[in-house]
């Protein structure tokens, strides 16, 4: 066998690193699908755009196409590729996904010379041993060995490259806008400029070796090594610096979010203490209206007593909030909810009361309330028959606080399990994070459901607490 490759080895070396190169794209593309997948809502985008990776990687093997055509030919790829992903998820973030695509190809590039300058001393280093010079079978055991060993290490390290990569880009779901794009680009397309600049070189080189005008191999160099390692590093702390100004925009829209809900607190406070001066001013003429029911009882007049009665009743009615929870505050806020579905034509059911043994804080209550009761009136504009279900149930040490709404279709999730939003600009998207917030300072957490059901597909939000702060 080695004697029939030793005769034939052409022939053996074109085979061999034909079937190796091809079996390198079909893994790359897979792990630019694994790439692209978390920032996916429909995962068959990212499956997808990895076969037509490869088909591209294929063709752009087999023709032979020069230089600066050849770079233009792989942009228009990146292209396609990214239009074919963004049509099958829906046409989301387009942007997101083409700074992706170019994120992953230098970290592919550079992982490649990476390993293509090991190569150089692992070369290097066994031409000093006359064994790997003057035995055949030697030098194609080592041809092949190595091989496996070069595009081995070379995969690996573009998988880790991505894990790394997945880990500092936290918050997958959120739209990129251009402006975004150009400021994580500039590290990035400075850096795959540098690559037909080197791939220059090495043709001069070869040239050189060619006609006989240079007779050393290419030589390894350190600091080609260094720039493969500081190019991937750089485009590793953009991503993380762009995450912590996302983070910190995240910050700054909770806390005025917070700020909305203090205000919105503080005047349910000041309703609460307008109806405790209205019952008090009630409770002051209570004296003079029992007179008047007396001497309209004495004088037989049923007539005008009943009306007297029923507007003295309608009025004490009238301050009093509609729903009754065990708490003042959230009574109004609860009762102002329920005010308006009915505006809207939204049925509002609560059989909420509320957890005076977890929760002494009733501002905390009303941030979970308020933004759980108006995600669900957002969502119930877009259905027929809008249905919104509030209940709580306590349990040891603890209570479950559930808001049930019907929903149109089933709710796209996001990072962390959170439902992505669709609403357009900033500061939105940030209720449900200040209500696990919450949650877990009580100790607990949010869980989200999705059921279908004969009367509709339903979204179900439960807040868990099990200890007071």
């Amino acid at each position: 066998m080695m004697d029939f490759i030793i005769k034939n080895f052409d022939t053996f070396s074109k085979l061999y690193m034909g079937a190796t190169i091809e079996i390198v794209f079909a893994v790359t593309a897979l792990l630019y699908s694994y790439w692209l997948r978390p920032f996916t809502q429909k995962h068959r985008a990212s499956y997808i755009a990895g076969f037509f990776y490869w088909i591209v990687e294929v063709i752009g093997n087999h023709v032979d196409i020069v230089t600066p055509i050849d770079t233009l030919c792989k942009f228009a790829g990146i292209i396609i590729i990214v239009y074919v992903a963004w049509l099958i998820d829906e046409k989301r973030n387009l942007v997101q996904k083409f700074f992706l695509s170019i994120v992953f190809t230098l970290t592919s590039w550079v992982t490649q010379e990476l390993l293509s300058e090991i190569g150089f001393y692992e070369r290097d280093f066994i031409f000093q041993y006359d064994i790997f010079i003057s035995d055949t079978t030697i030098i194609i055991m080592e041809f092949v060995i190595w091989n496996i060993i070069q595009y081995g290490l070379m995969l690996l390290l573009l998988y880790l490259a991505v894990r790394l990569l997945h880990k500092v880009y936290k918050n997958k779901s959120d739209e990129l806008s251009w402006r975004e794009f150009v400021m994580l680009m500039m590290p990035s397309g400075c850096l795959l400029l540098v690559k037909p600049i080197i791939r220059a070189y090495f043709r001069l080189w070869m040239d050189g070796i060619a006609n006989g005008s240079i007779k050393a191999n290419i030589p390894g160099s350190v600091y080609r090594i260094l720039f493969c390692i500081f190019s991937y590093l750089s485009v590793l702390i953009i991503v993380k610096l762009y995450q912590e100004i996302k983070e910190n925009q995240y910050c700054t829209f909770a806390d005025r979010a917070l700020e909305s809900q203090i205000e919105d607190t503080k005047s349910h406070v000041q309703r609460v203490e307008e109806i405790y001066e209205q019952m008090r001013a009630m409770r002051h003429d209570m004296r003079n209206h029992m007179t008047v029911i007396e001497r309209l009882a004495e004088t037989g007049n049923k007539e005008e007593l009943t009306e007297y009665i029923g507007e003295w009743q309608s009025r004490f009615e009238a301050i009093q909030p509609k729903i009754k929870t065990g708490n003042a505050i959230i009574d109004v806020i609860l009762s102002e909810f329920a005010d308006r579905c009915k505006q809207e034509n939204i049925v509002f059911e609560s059989q909420f009361i509320y957890p005076d043994g977890v929760m002494d804080n009733p501002f905390d209550m009303s941030v979970i309330l308020n933004n759980a009761i108006q995600n669900a009136i957002e969502a119930s504009k877009e259905v027929e028959d809008p249905k919104i279900m509030l209940i709580s149930a306590d349990m040891e040490n603890g209570v479950i606080i559930s808001v049930k709404n019907r929903i149109s279709g089933k709710v796209s999730l996001g990072d962390e399990g959170l439902p992505v939003s669709t609403k357009v600009g900033a500061g939105h998207g940030y209720g449900l994070k200040n209500i696990r917030s919450i949650a877990q300072r009580y100790k607990g957490d949010i869980e989200i459901k999705q059921d279908e059901s004969e009367e509709g597909t339903f979204f179900i939000l439960n807040v868990m607490m099990i200890a007071k702060i």
